[in-house]
């Protein structure tokens, strides 16, 4: 067993939930919304549009259902410091990542250091990707002064959580839940991945002085219940879990929610409709998730690392789905496709992996099949990962990620996957890569 001691804090939105810890004594709590809210203001930014849709149209927003927010948790053991970061967002724009890398330079923080994920709200704004002055119908008409804003908020969230340490104990469990997710793609397969885990982080009290400072929680379902007929700002269900779950927590602590490798999962089961079925479906699913957290052993013994190494991708491509299905969606003609492919998409990206105790946290930058994230969490397994995580819509944003077998079977998937048919495998050996050094 590698014992170390960890330290850990927590913010999301503008309120501190930790006190500054001090080396030789415990420290409180502080009380607060702890949220760092990052919903627009449509006063200050009245052209702002929500994504997920071509068949809004790139019409602005219309108001805000519920705010969004950025949550940060930031673990620390001797010279090795990460953050990780979730955000109601529909993705992490490139660029977005080392924007707020900048931001927190001052305090230790690097690109490498931070592990950046967006729930893959299909409510939330967009306007973020610097692609949207070329395609605005696929990525909002890019507001350089919100992509400012955005990645300020978000710094913030990392700043506060540096700011307040304090010594703290880890714990985990997993679950398959039956009736929370299918497979949306018509392939005959219907491969899912019902796992829901938890992470419960809390301070060293005992007693009535013992404090949840964060639950981190991982499914994988597309966040779609709301569709194009939405015009309100929301962070759908991904934004109720956590609601959900810092209300049982009397708001003392965070709940980030990671999505997974959802690119052909989405949400099922009777939770009604609309906003019902949104709150219904995500009360349901935290409610799952704080059962599991009740029965966590915890422990003060884990290690702390980070890993991460550059992917050169394949050569982009445009799939012959992508006329059929996203050309038709986002108003797209073969001729058209190839130009935008060819200047949106990058030729490298950098991979991810983060090491919490008996969890790894695999980054990955786009929308996986499951099928890949299945093979992926296998291979952490192997290597050592009690509770291997994989983290979609990481840090940027290189589109779908299919097997071969699913890429030649087109449909909506493939035709926005841009790197060819061997993109899924190339990931799966890659991050096999990125993982391997986190176990020596």
């Amino acid at each position: 067993m590698e014992t170390s001691r960890i330290f850990i804090s927590i913010v999301c939105a503008g309120a501190i939930l930790a006190a500054v810890s001090v080396p030789r004594a415990a420290a409180s709590i502080g009380a607060g919304e702890g949220k760092v809210d990052i919903t627009p203001s449509l006063k200050q930014f009245p052209t702002v549009s929500l994504g997920g849709f071509g068949d809004r149209a790139g019409k602005p927003a219309q108001g805000v259902h519920d705010n969004i927010y950025a949550r940060a948790l930031v673990l620390s053991q001797g010279r090795t410091k990460v953050a990780l970061v979730s955000t109601d967002l529909l993705w992490v724009a490139p660029g977005l990542k080392e924007a707020v890398a900048k931001r927190v330079k001052d305090i230790g923080f690097t690109a490498d250091s931070i592990l950046l994920a967006a729930t893959h709200d299909h409510s939330a704004p967009e306007c973020l990707h610097p692609a949207g002055d070329v395609w605005p119908l696929a990525f909002g008409k890019f507001i350089p002064a919100y992509f400012n804003w955005t990645a300020g908020r978000i710094a913030e969230a990392i700043r506060l959580a540096n700011m307040h340490l304090q010594q703290a104990q880890i714990g985990y469990a997993f679950a398959k839940l039956e009736g929370f997710n299918v497979n949306r793609r018509e392939t005959g397969e219907n491969l899912i991945d019902p796992t829901l885990t938890v992470i419960k982080v809390a301070n060293m009290g005992i007693g009535p002085a013992a404090r949840t400072l964060a639950l981190v929680i991982n499914f994988t379902a597309h966040p779609t219940i709301m569709g194009a007929d939405n015009f309100l700002i929301s962070g759908e269900w991904p934004g109720a879990v956590s609601r959900t779950l810092e209300n049982n927590l009397r708001r003392e602590g965070v709940a980030l929610f990671f999505n997974g490798t959802q690119g052909d999962q989405t949400t099922s089961g009777d939770f009604g409709s609309g906003w019902e079925r949104v709150d219904r479906y995500g009360k349901a699913l935290a409610d799952k998730a704080w059962e599991l957290a009740q029965k966590i052993e915890m422990s003060a013994d884990a290690k702390i690392a980070v890993s991460d190494r550059t992917w050169n991708l394949p050569a982009q491509r445009v799939s012959p789905a992508f006329i059929e299905s996203t050309g038709q969606e986002y108003k797209m003609t073969p001729e058209m496709g190839k130009k935008i492919v060819s200047k949106l998409l990058p030729a490298k990206v950098r991979l991810q992996a983060v090491r919490v105790g008996d969890a790894v946290f695999m980054a990955v930058p786009g929308e996986a099949i499951v099928e890949l994230g299945l093979e992926m969490k296998a291979s952490a397994e192997a290597m050592g990962a009690k509770y291997p995580i994989c983290v979609g819509l990481a840090n940027n944003y290189i589109g779908y990620i299919l097997s071969p077998k699913q890429y030649d079977l087109g449909g909506y998937e493939s035709g926005t996957s841009f790197y060819g048919p061997q993109l899924g495998t190339l990931l799966v050996d890659e991050m096999k890569a990125t993982v391997a050094p986190l176990f020596k």
